[in-house]
């Protein structure tokens, strides 16, 4: 009879607890790297939408040119731009301590070739092309 229960097939606890320190490791990698790829994603998403505010920006000043008559710069809020139809809704950025909430766009006119430069806040100028 002891011989018979030794031949049957299964696992051994030795077996059980090297598969699970396995899947240990395992997860011990993966986290850190699925967290990073995450954080990483977030700010891509924030600077395209950073993106997005700009070219917005630009376009609204294009067609409202006659806001520069006494002024080079001008600032409008991003809700300003949403409730004039530039666009659909005001982004929900990830990052809320660069991006606050309520934030506005500073849109710059060259007053010697009339193109139009966006500035949104903790970002560098982008150039866009004017009338």
């Amino acid at each position: 009879m002891v011989k018979a229960l030794r031949n049957q097939k299964g696992i051994t606890l030795i077996e059980l607890l090297a598969v699970i320190v396995i899947i240990g490791i395992v997860a011990a990698i993966a986290v850190p790297a699925i967290g990073a790829t995450i954080k990483n994603s977030e700010k891509k998403a924030d600077d395209a939408s950073v993106t997005i505010i700009k070219e917005t920006a630009v376009r609204y000043a294009m067609d409202n040119d006659n806001l520069f008559a006494n002024n080079n710069t001008v600032t409008v809020s991003l809700k300003d731009l949403g409730d004039k139809g530039y666009l659909n809704a005001e982004p929900e950025f990830n990052d809320k301590t660069t991006y606050p909430d309520n934030s506005s766009v500073s849109i710059t006119r060259d007053p010697e070739n009339g193109s139009f430069s966006a500035r949104f806040p903790s970002t560098a100028s982008v150039p866009g092309s004017g009338g």
